[in-house]
């Protein structure tokens, strides 16, 4: 782009636009001639200040053909690798051109094609005069014969041709097919003039200037393949192209560079067609000769040395080219018989990318199929591929339709390209959600290729002839009914990246209810055809199951890998892991190279190993799917793109939150180039970026991007999409996370009525959703609710995973968070102990998910005041997750969190103290910008504090705490209202009473306005303020609000609670104080009751209670029963201070 501005505005727009890519020249105009001479404007892309327009015009022509002259563009390939391996998916740069050349002059060449260039270039040109008035002579001058002299001159046609074929823009060059098959047939007849002649070779030169980048790339690539995209122009003078080279450029970035190059005609054989005696209107000296290369030469790179400040460069003419285009046309016509350069050329074009231009390609060859005499039938599968690329899937299935009734109406019947047809319509169905009829469709194609192919050595329920005979009749028979009952059923949508579900579910849980199960699941639903293939795979591999042509291993592992992909979707990772396997090595036995299928493989793989949290071998798997990519698609491509999540999602996982997000802007860049801004695989990276917000504390951020994620799936998908689903049950755990628990209990049960209309018997995913809804019931304290969908999740995970899996230990671990809050911490550890079995033994390498269990061991532990055993446990997690897990800083620091809350018990305040600040240290380097757990550390360390009774550093941590969680929570958070009453508390410990009953009221504003319904909080915050009327002896408005408290407690446990106890303690309390001994004695009673039976190792408690029944017989002068009861008491203190 050459940008020209004012002298009046260049001063303010040039440090702005300078450094755009894009902005190759600037140009400042002093049309007004104000005086410039205090202007300092220096920059490399500024060519200069004119006060004259004309020669401000021929300025800007000298920079256009400087650019023009210098703006290749060079790719290179390996010659030998590509003729040793196979290259059915093969798109180099150098296959286009040599496959365009031949297509070229197989293109319709007539009248129509001359004047629809020509009403073309009118419209590209509408507001030039000077191009249009060429224009009009084109139109009545022009012969065939004339192409190259036509094209030498600059005009129009050279600009519009060079830059299409600058960037493979197929539609632009098929506008002007008619002027380019008479270009390349002059080119022809000029080279049959040199052969003629009885030279034999040629040494032209070539001057131009190129970046240190660029010369790099030429060094890296020294006896390699070169092919460039475009006529190339050389002189026979060094001297020439030496003066081209050293011209003065501005840009001192660019290095001259002298290009010489050596042509044997006699060896090339017309593979690399030139024209001599060509000029470009440039002066020529005595002797010289200008040679145009054709736009399919290719050369191989000879040298590459700098010789001072210049760079040389040797390159000779090569026929490597058109051999390895016989050997592209070969290996596809392998994987699909009878394939024309046509349609292989429109294949091609889908492969790199380029589907608007193969579809505009493929309804050309259909449309105008009696000319071409093409297989309508392929070229009906390929438009069908290409829409199916562009996620167009209505549009796609109508293509198949079409070509499986083709099939179908010619004898005989082409059966075995049925497979292809059945495949790509179950890749349709798995896109949409529908995996059940991708299975059935799947299957198809496998049983029509076991047909065709081999005969299968499989154990089934009935004989293999017979079972294949049944299915292939039936497949003839319901096919046309199929396609009515489920054509234009799903919105058109496209294929997706996995960043599917935040790691785990609710951190908490437990339960005694193990045995107390939900309905019963029917155990044969869990057992299907996939798990059978799977153990006979696993028992004895495909390749010995069946005698089979190496020629049909590439379709069986595709096969293979879209069973892979459904037992994926279906949560059966270790089953999808043994059929991907077996596919790559089908693959790598068929291909001995690296192949764009193998990194397919790879990439599935990978995202399998992702799910069992194996991230290294995951990163492995995706590293090597990258390497041959890269190779393929230098400048980019979904299927890097697709890489690139699987990698960013690792690092999502693995705590590297930074690298993980600019890898994901990565992938949104690449996605964003192919397909509009709406396209579901963006719809599900802009989730994925949501994933990475959150797990940065930017919660309001995530909610955004997420929810712009599920609107574009909403559109796109079915109703019961898995990736709705998913975004539905991302957006409730944010929300929980916020403290939005009706909010986000509703985004959960929308999810989990998705998936038991749409995936009933998918009970692993199913089992997660309700293991969400658990964790919202629990935080809202409903235990009796969460309790049941936890029963639920854990018996459908039972039954779905018969021999075990590491997912069950999140329902153990929410069944032991039960019985944590009923303060029944010996069966709580022992659910705790068994969550943590599950995952050593089903993922012993997921040392994340073991630390988070042992920790909460430890903290039950700690609860049980059994502190040495407890610090044991986080100490051992914390080296474990230094040790494995370095770059989960956030994991780290809860560790060193939790043995502070085990050394403030011991009353080990300076430990104490040294953890958390290492705690809070951790936090602020892994949050620069800061995130919600900082408060909590801070919060940690202001109650150390306050147990020192240093109250103003408590105070002060805990107000650092509250402007944290201000910023981060919605005005009016009960996260907020708790801290609000933790400073209360702190005031309270100093005797400022008043001071107490305004934090404490100011909560409790903030709970009744957050829980209009009532709440636990509530209850606790009641207490509080009874607490401080007590104090003031204002009796009768404490005693109030402890009954409060004590009828929301009522309310909320289903089961007596030892938040109950506490209660019946303070009304005790009061009545003892007015003298009601009797009603107070009956209080004491009932909380005793609770103690003894829920907890009856708190013995601290429970002398308490026992002492204050005492204290109120002696005032009722009953002195034996007040003995007894303050005899109990000494025993259970003793106790306590024993332990």
């Amino acid at each position: 782009m050459i940008i020209v501005s004012s002298i009046s505005d260049i001063s303010q727009i040039l440090p702005h636009i300078a450094s755009l890519p894009q902005i190759d020249s600037i140009f400042a105009f002093n049309w007004e001639k104000v005086d410039r001479e205090h202007l300092v404007l220096e920059h490399s892309k500024l060519i200069g200040i004119y006060d004259e327009l004309d020669l401000l015009c021929l300025s800007i022509q000298e920079q256009i053909d400087f650019i023009y002259r210098h703006l290749c563009t060079f790719s290179f390939c390996d010659q030998n690798e590509y003729l040793t391996k196979d290259l059915s998916k093969q798109t180099a740069d150098l296959l286009w051109f040599q496959l365009y050349h031949d297509v070229l002059f197989e293109l319709t060449h007539d009248e129509k094609a001359r004047q629809e260039m020509i009403d073309a270039c009118r419209s590209y040109y509408r507001d030039n005069i000077k191009e249009l008035e060429v224009i009009d002579k084109f139109e009545n001058e022009y012969r065939s014969e004339e192409a190259l002299q036509w094209y030498l001159r600059k005009s129009f046609l050279y600009k519009i041709i060079s830059k299409a074929l600058r960037t493979k823009d197929f539609d632009q060059l098929y506008t002007f097919r008619y002027f380019m098959k008479d270009l390349t047939e002059c080119l022809d007849q000029e080279y049959q003039k040199i052969v003629e002649s009885g030279t034999e070779i040629l040494f032209m030169y070539r001057g131009m200037k190129l970046t240190s980048d660029q010369i790099e790339k030429f060094k890296e690539n020294e006896s390699k393949l070169v092919s460039i995209n475009g006529f190339f122009t050389t002189s026979s003078l060094r001297s020439t192209a030496l003066n081209q080279a050293m011209k003065l450029s501005k840009d001192t970035d660019l290095i001259p560079v002298l290009l010489k190059i050596q042509y044997h005609l006699q060896h090339l054989n017309n593979s690399g067609i030139v024209a001599g005696n060509v000029h470009f209107g440039e002066s020529t000296h005595e002797g010289e000769q200008e040679i145009l290369f054709d736009l399919n030469i290719t050369f191989r790179l000879e040298s590459v040395k700098m010789e001072e400040d210049m760079c040389l460069i040797e390159m000779s003419a090569s026929n490597k080219g058109q051999l390895i285009k016989e050997k592209f046309i070969e290996d596809s016509r392998r994987q699909m018989e009878n394939l024309s350069t046509r349609i292989l050329f429109g294949r091609l074009m889908c492969d790199m990318g380029q589907w608007n231009q193969s579809q505009h390609f493929f309804e050309h060859l259909l449309n105008n199929s009696n000319i071409y005499n093409e297989d309508l039938t392929k070229i009906e599968c390929s438009l069908g591929e290409v829409l199916q690329w562009k996620g167009e899937w209505n549009e796609a299935r109508k293509y198949y339709n079409r070509a499986y009734d083709r099939i179908m109406n010619v004898k005989p019947t082409r059966i075995k390209d049925l497979a292809d047809i059945f495949l790509n319509i179950g890749k349709i169905f798995y896109l949409e959600g529908k995996y059940e009829e991708a299975h059935d469709y799947y299957e198809r194609a496998l049983i029509v290729r076991q047909e065709n192919y081999f005969s299968m050595q499989v154990n089934k329920p009935c004989a293999p002839n017979c079972r294949r005979r049944n299915m292939l009749s039936r497949i003839r028979a319901s096919f046309q009914s199929v396609l009515l009952s489920s054509g234009g059923l799903f919105h058109p949508c496209s294929g997706r990246l996995w960043t599917r579900k935040f790691r785990g579910t609710s951190r908490w849980s437990r339960s005694k209810y193990a045995t107390n199960r939900a309905e019963p699941v029917d155990e044969q639903s869990s057992q299907t055809p996939l798990q059978e293939m799977c153990r006979n795979l696993q028992e004895t591999g495909w390749l010995q199951l069946m005698e089979t042509h190496l020629d049909n291993y590439v379709p069986i592992a595709i096969s293979l890998h879209s069973f892979g992909k459904i037992l994926f979707r279906q949560a059966k990772y270790d089953e999808a892991l043994i059929f991907h396997k077996q596919a790559l090595t089908m693959l790598e036995e068929y291909y001995q190279c690296p192949h764009l299928d193998i990194a397919v493989c790879l990439g599935y793989i990978g995202q399998v190993l992702t799910y069992k949290r194996k991230y290294d071998e995951t990163l492995d798997f995706c590293q090597r799917a990258m390497s041959i990519y890269t190779k393929y698609y230098p400048n980019g491509h979904v299927y890097i793109a697709s890489t690139l999540n699987y990698i960013g999602y690792v690092l999502y996982l693995q705590g590297k939150h930074d690298e993980a997000l600019k890898t994901y802007e990565r992938v949104l860049a690449i996605l964003q180039k192919y397909y509009p801004s709406d396209n579901v695989k963006i719809a599900v990276c802009l989730t994925a970026i949501g994933n990475v917000h959150y797990e940065q504390g930017k919660y309001d951020k995530a909610i955004e991007f997420q929810k712009q994620g599920l609107q574009i799936l909403q559109r796109y998908h079915f109703p019961g999409h898995d990736d709705i689903i998913c975004t539905l049950n991302n957006i409730g755990y944010i929300q929980k996370e916020q403290g939005k628990y009706d909010e986000a209990l509703d985004f959960h049960r929308r999810a989990l009525a998705l998936q038991e209309k749409y995936y009933p018997s998918y009970y692993g995913n199913i089992a997660n959703t309700l293991n969400h809804i658990f964790g919202v019931l629990f935080c809202q304290s409903k235990y009796g609710e969460a309790l049941c969908y936890c029963q639920r999740a854990l018996t459908m995970q039972e039954s779905y995973y018969p021999s075990g899996n590491a997912s069950i230990a999140s329902s153990l671990n929410n069944l032991g968070n039960i019985l944590y809050q009923q303060g029944k911490y010996d069966e709580a550890v022992d659910f705790f102990r068994r969550a943590l079995a599950a995952v050593e033994k089903h993922s012993p390498s997921d040392h994340s998910s073991i630390a988070f269990y042992m920790n909460n061991i430890g903290m039950t532990l700690c609860k049980q005041e059994k502190y040495d055993e407890a610090v044991d446990y986080h100490r051992r997690v914390l080296e474990m997750q230094e040790k494995y897990c370095s770059s989960c800083q956030r994991d780290i620091a809860n560790t060193l969190n939790y043995i502070g809350n085990v050394l403030i018990r011991q009353k080990k305040y300076d430990e104490t103290i040294n953890f958390y600040k290492r705690a809070l240290n951790v936090q602020e380097k892994y949050y620069p910008t800061g995130h919600v757990d900082i408060a909590t550390t801070l919060i940690n360390i202001g109650t150390t504090f306050r147990q020192q009774e240093k109250f103003d550093k408590a105070i002060e941590y805990h107000q650092k705490a509250l402007e944290i969680q201000e910023n981060y929570f919605p005005s009016g958070s009960v996260i907020v209202a708790n801290t609000i009453n933790r400073i209360g508390h702190i005031l309270y410990d100093e005797r400022k009473y008043d001071a107490v009953i305004d934090y404490y009221r100011r909560a409790l504003s903030i709970q009744e306005n957050f829980y209009p319904d009532g709440h636990i909080d509530i209850s606790y915050t009641f207490s509080f303020l009874g607490d401080i009327l007590y104090k003031q002896k204002k009796y009768e408005k404490s005693l109030q609000l402890y009954h409060r408290a004590l009828t929301i407690q009522e309310k909320y446990y289903e089961f007596a609670h030892m938040d109950i106890a506490k209660s019946l303690d303070s009304i005790g309390k009061v009545l003892y104080s007015r003298g009601k001994y009797d009603e107070a004695i009956d209080f004491y009673q009932r909380s005793l009751t609770i103690r003894e039976k829920y907890q009856p190792f708190g013995y601290a408690g429970i002398a308490t209670v026992l002492s204050n029944i005492g204290k109120a017989l002696h005032w009722q002068r009953k002195y034996d029963e007040a003995l007894d009861f303050n005899q109990r008491a000494l025993t259970a203190r003793e106790k306590f201070d024993a332990t």
